[in-house]
C-alpha cells in the first residue's frame, strides 16, 4: 500500500486537489463561522423567547388562578359581612366557597375572641376540601389560637388582602390537615368600618408545585419558586424547601452572580440571569407575581438551550467533512482524468530519454493547453528523430572516413618505414665509394707531385670508378623517388 504522503508528492493530481480542498476548506471555515455564529445568535434569541414565554403563560395560568381566588374571596366577603350577625351562617359559606372553587383546599371564617358571645371565646368556621367529600368544623382552642396565627394577624393589623407565605397548619384537634398551603386572607369589617375579623381562602402548594414544575421549556430545565424572603417555595431538591434560600450556596461560597440574582427575584424584578454551577451554565429566567410577592424561574442548562445549535453544528460539520471528501474524491478523478494525457506524455519522454527516439507520442483532439502540448512534444519529437536520423547517417560517413584515414595513414607511415630503410640502406651502400674516393683525393693531393703518370692514372681510374658506383647509387635513388611521388599524390 502506497504511502499517502509519498503518493501526494508523486501525483500532480493529488496536490491539485488537494489546493483545491484547502480553498474550499477556507471558504467553508469562513462560512461556516459567520453561519454558526448567526445561527448561534438566532438559536440563543428563539431559545430565550420559549423559556420567556413559558414563563410568562405559567405566570399568566398561575395569576388568572390566584384572581379567581382573590374574586371568590372578595365575593363571599361581601355575604359575610352583609350576614355578619348570623355566626351559623358562616359555615355555610365556608362550605360554599369551596363548593364552587374545588382547587381550593380549605377555608376558615374566623373572627375575634368573644366577637359571638354564644359561641364563646373562639369562633372559626373552617372547611375543608378532603379527596370526596367537604368536612366541616368550627376552629380555635386553648391548643390553636388562631387570631395568633399569621394568616389572622398579618391582614388583620394591615386592614388590607394579604397573600400569606405558605405554611404547615399545626394540629389543632379536628381536621387533620398535611398539606403545605398559602392562603389569601381578606380582614372582615363590622357595619362601623371596623375589622373584627378575618377571611381566609387555601390554597395548596402542591398544585404550585405541580403546576409550575410543569413548565418545562427544554428535557433538563426545571422551575423554582421563591417566597418573599428567597426561600425556596418549589424546587427539585425537596430538601432546601422551607429551609433554605437562594442566598444559602452564597453564604458557603461567595457567589456575586447568585446574590445578584436573589436580590433581582426578591425585589420583585424580571430578567435573565446566567450562573455558573459545577462546571456548566445556566441560564435563569424570573419573573414575580404580582399578587403574593413571589417570583418564579426557570431554570435552562446551556446545553439544552443551544442543543438545536450543537445539532445544526454537527449535522453541518458532517454534511462539510463528507462533501469535501467527496469533492476531493471528485478531483481527483477528474484532474487525473484531464492530466491523463500528461502521464502519457511523461511515459513517451522517458522512452525518449532512453533512446527510443522512434516512441509514438498519443495523438489528441483536445483543443486546450494540454492538446497543444500534445501536438507540440508530437512535433518536437519528429523533429528530433529527423536530427537523429542526420547525425546517425553524419556519424557512419566520419566513422568511414575515419577508417580510411587510418588506413592511409597505415600506408603512409609504412611507405615511410621502407624509404627510410631504403635511404638508409643506400646511405650505407654509398659511404664506401666515397670513402675510397676521399681516401685516393688525400692520396693524390698529398703525393700528387711524387707519383708517376701510372700512379696518377691507376688513382683517378679508382676515383672515377667509385664516382661511377655512387652516381649509380644516387640514380637508383632519384628512380625510386620518382616513383614513391605519385603514391603520395594518390
Amino acid at each position: 500500500m502506497m504511502n499517502p504522503i509519498r503518493y501526494v508528492r508523486q501525483s500532480l493530481a493529488a496536490k491539485l486537489s488537494l489546493w483545491v480542498i484547502a480553498c474550499m476548506v477556507l471558504l467553508f471555515i469562513a462560512a461556516l463561522c459567520i453561519l454558526f455564529f448567526y445561527s448561534r445568535q438566532a438559536v440563543k434569541q428563539e431559545a430565550m423567547e420559549k423559556a420567556t414565554q413559558t414563563l410568562e403563560g405559567t405566570l399568566l395560568h398561575v395569576e388568572n388562578t390566584l384572581h379567581e381566588v382573590e374574586v371568590a374571596a372578595d365575593n363571599m366577603k361581601w355575604m359575610v359581612e352583609k350576614n355578619i350577625n348570623s355566626p351559623d351562617s358562616m359555615f355555610t359559606f365556608s362550605r360554599t366557597i369551596l363548593e364552587q372553587n374545588p382547587h381550593l383546599n380549605g377555608c376558615s371564617i374566623a373572627f375575634d375572641p368573644y366577637f359571638f358571645p354564644s359561641k364563646g371565646k373562639y369562633f372559626s368556621a373552617y372547611s375543608y376540601n378532603g379527596n370526596d367529600s367537604i368536612e366541616t368544623e368550627q376552629e380555635g382552642n386553648d391548643l390553636y389560637e388562631y387570631y395568633c396565627m399569621d394568616w389572622y394577624l398579618i391582614p388583620y393589623l394591615l386592614e388590607r388582602p394579604y397573600w400569606v407565605e405558605p405554611f404547615r397548619e399545626y394540629d389543632t384537634g379536628g381536621i387533620q390537615i398535611t398539606d403545605v398551603i398559602t392562603s389569601y386572607c381578606q380582614p372582615i369589617r363590622n357595619q362601623r368600618g371596623k375589622t373584627v375579623g378575618v377571611l381566609s381562602v387555601d390554597l395548596s402548594l402542591q398544585w404550585f408545585s405541580q403546576t409550575i414544575s410543569a413548565a418545562k421549556p427544554f428535557p433538563h430545565s426545571y422551575s423554582i419558586l421563591l417566597g418573599k424572603g428567597g426561600t425556596f417555595l418549589v424546587h427539585p431538591d425537596s430538601t432546601k424547601l422551607f429551609y433554605q434560600t437562594i442566598f444559602t450556596p452564597a453564604l458557603e461560597q461567595p457567589d456575586t452572580v447568585l446574590m445578584a440574582l436573589g436580590d433581582a427575584m426578591v425585589g420583585g424584578e424580571s430578567g435573565y440571569k446566567v450562573l455558573r454551577r459545577e462546571g456548566k451554565n445556566l441560564y435563569v429566567f424570573y419573573k414575580p407575581f404580582r399578587h403574593t410577592g413571589w417570583s418564579v424561574a426557570i431554570v435552562c442548562p446551556e446545553e439544552d438551550i443551544f442543543e438545536p445549535y450543537n445539532s445544526l453544528q454537527k449535522s453541518l460539520m458532517f454534511i462539510a467533512i463528507v462533501g469535501l471528501l467527496l469533492l476531493f474524491i471528485f478531483c481527483i478523478f477528474i484532474i487525473r482524468r484531464s492530466l491523463q494525457p500528461l502521464k502519457q506524455l511523461a511515459h513517451s519522454a522517458h522512452r525518449i530519454a532512453e533512446g527510443e527516439y522512434d516512441e509514438k507520442v498519443p495523438d489528441s483532439d483536445r483543443q486546450d493547453e494540454i492538446g497543444h502540448l500534445q501536438q507540440s512534444f508530437s512535433l518536437m519529437q519528429q523533429s528530433l528523430a529527423h536530427h537523429i536520423d542526420e547525425m546517425n547517417h553524419t556519424t557512419d560517413t566520419l566513422t568511414q572516413r575515419n577508417h580510411e584515414l587510418q588506413h592511409a595513414y597505415e600506408l603512409a607511415k609504412e611507405a615511410d618505414r621502407v624509404k627510410t630503410a631504403f635511404l638508409n640502406n643506400m646511405t650505407d651502400q654509398m659511404s664506401h665509394p666515397v670513402a675510397v674516393i676521399n681516401a685516393e683525393s688525400d692520396i693524390l693531393h698529398q703525393n700528387y707531385a711524387t707519383f708517376t703518370s701510372e700512379e696518377m692514372a691507376a688513382h683517378v681510374d679508382k676515383m672515377l670508378e667509385n664516382t661511377e658506383a655512387v652516381t649509380q647509387l644516387l640514380n637508383q635513388l632519384l628512380d625510386a623517388s620518382e616513383q614513391g611521388a605519385p603514391q603520395q599524390t594518390t
